[in-house]
């Protein structure tokens, strides 16, 4: 989102090209305050864009999300082509469905913006995700948070670590939640410099979505 001075200048040079089309007349002030019950609603709201093919069928795009959400109460609208709202009917079931996610539909992933009620639709901004990232071949002895921490910042912004706990006969190491920019590349791995060696470590992305391996 774009700083306050930022949106000054643009307001700037968006009334100086308008040249006479505008005058200080057209200015209407709003209360500094945003109505209490608008405010909980946007709370409750989540935005969600189909990132590579906006075109879908609405219908079916509210019932496969109501059902993949088991949900009947979440009310959807549809902004324009791909872009949606959707009103969930407490802040818990709208945390349950952020912590679940990425979510797609029919292979297109979806996502999601907590609807902030000073920002208009169109500002957000749509190429950024959160992903668990699981991360294999970590030796035994270095499977601690910082060095998922440092692992998991190759691929992004990290926002959680997760250790495998050691009672788990599937234990694999652990993963991390990580914002990713979907404009870039995913990354495979990494090498782990332990001083003696390089260990190749290897990411596996949860919840994938269609994804070409040739580009990455």
């Amino acid at each position: 989102m774009e700083s306050k001075e930022e949106n000054e200048m643009r307001v700037a040079a968006l009334c100086k090209s308008l040249g006479h089309l505008w005058s200080e007349e057209d200015v209407v002030q709003v209360s500094d305050e945003i109505p209490q019950h608008k405010r909980e609603e946007c709370s409750r709201t989540l935005f969600g864009k189909l990132y590579s093919k906006p075109n879908a069928n609405y219908p079916a795009f509210v019932t496969t999300m109501k059902k993949a959400w088991k949900t009947e109460v979440v009310i959807c609208s549809q902004k324009e082509p791909g872009l949606f709202s959707f009103l969930f009917p407490t802040e818990e079931e709208k945390q349950r469905i952020k912590r679940n996610s990425p979510w797609s539909y029919s292979t297109n992933l979806i996502v999601l913006k907590q609807c902030l009620p000073e920002v208009p639709e169109h500002c957000y901004d749509f190429t950024k995700e959160e992903f668990w990232v699981r991360i294999g071949g970590v030796p035994p002895g270095w499977r601690i948070e910082k060095v998922f921490n440092e692992l998991g910042k190759r691929v992004g912004n990290v926002k959680e670590a997760q250790i495998d706990s050691t009672t788990n006969v599937q234990n694999r190491g652990g993963r991390v939640r990580v914002e990713i920019d979907l404009t870039s590349p995913l990354k495979l791995g990494a090498i782990m410099d332990i001083g003696n060696s390089w260990l190749w470590v290897e990411y596996k992305y949860e919840r994938l979505p269609h994804y070409y391996f040739s580009c990455g």
